[in-house]
């Protein structure tokens, strides 16, 4: 069966892959992209991630994979000095690579690979993310002596795809506008990163290198949620993304603190009906409260934003100081 692969097959995947964006996380949109464009090139399996090619040998950060066993990972770590898809193009700085089970080269560990998991026609594009050292990978795998080659159409093919799939899980990351996000593995790697988000780590933290997150932002502590670090005055917002084979990546969103951050949910919510002009009975009413518990939160509140009435309330509700 020849390939779907040309260029109303890439309009397709494109057009689609732009519609699932708004409602994907950038990780499940690059696993979907995988099986997607697999199919689409009569691949029988599929393994891609993100990779450092930069160190002279590959840094696996995260990976996702399609119709391949759970050990595969961890297989190919015992034999990624020997991989000759990678070692082509950290060496001759192509965006692409082939190897061929029964070609005229190979290593120990590429044997090891193919026979194991019965990928006998391999093939990987690269699209390098600007201004990081990490790069998007995908690897296309045939099973069977007699598949035939990935050929130099299916590669353009993946290679124009990949590049979509780079912008968009950026594009993911990064959201808004002016928005601090990044996204890291459970080592505190970062895969992308908005350039907010690395100014305003880089201004609390001096001698960041931008690889990995601050140990303050990544203590063995952290967990998905949300929580202020004081000494920095952030808010940071911890959510952790689907991942197959327990390892985890997370979205972290990063904005400076405001004062209101220092109240609890019920505080807060008292506090924007005191700054909305409520009395104290009406926000009772609203909100189920005796007017004595409401005059108490308030009292609390006052205190800790430092302000002393509730007519100054309203200007520094979220401001980062009182005036």
């Amino acid at each position: 069966m020849g390939s779907r692969a040309g260029i109303d097959q890439f309009s397709s995947f494109v057009m689609e892959l732009h519609q699932r964006s708004p409602t994907h996380d950038p990780v499940a949109l690059f696993q979907w992209s995988l099986e997607e464009l697999a199919e689409s090139v009569d691949a029988d399996c599929s393994w891609g991630g993100w990779a450092d090619l930069h160190r002279g040998e590959v840094d696996l950060c995260a990976s996702l994979s399609y119709n391949l066993p759970e050990d595969f990972d961890q297989f190919w770590s015992e034999i990624k000095h020997d991989d000759l898809l990678a070692r082509d193009v950290m060496d001759t700085g192509c965006c692409a690579a082939r190897y061929d089970r029964y070609g005229s080269r190979h290593t120990a560990g590429m044997v090891a690979l193919s026979d194991r998991y019965r990928i006998d026609k391999m093939a990987v594009v690269i699209a390098d993310q600007p201004n990081s050292p990490i790069s998007l990978f995908m690897s296309a795998y045939r099973s069977g002596r007699e598949a035939d080659e990935i050929d130099a159409g299916e590669i353009a093919f993946l290679r124009g795809a990949l590049d979509h799939v780079r912008y968009l899980v950026e594009r993911g990351v990064n959201g808004r506008s002016g928005a601090a996000n990044l996204l890291v593995n459970a080592q505190g790697r970062i895969l992308n990163a908005s350039p907010e988000a690395l100014r305003l780590i880089g201004d609390r933290c001096r001698g960041w290198k931008a690889d990995y997150l601050p140990a303050e932002l990544n203590s063995p502590a952290a967990r998905p949620g949300r929580h202020t670090l004081a000494e920095w005055q952030i808010v940071v917002d911890r959510t952790e993304l689907a991942h197959r084979q327990g390892q985890p990546l997370f979205g972290i969103a990063l904005r400076p603190a405001v004062l209101s951050d220092r109240l609890t949910p019920r505080e807060r919510q008292i506090a924007e009906e005191i700054a909305n002009g409520h009395t104290h009975k009406e926000i009772a009413r609203l909100l189920g409260l005796s007017p004595a518990t409401v005059r108490n939160h308030t009292q609390t509140i006052l205190m800790k934003l430092g302000v002393h009435s509730k007519a100054t309330l309203s200007k520094v509700l979220h401001g980062t100081e009182p005036a």
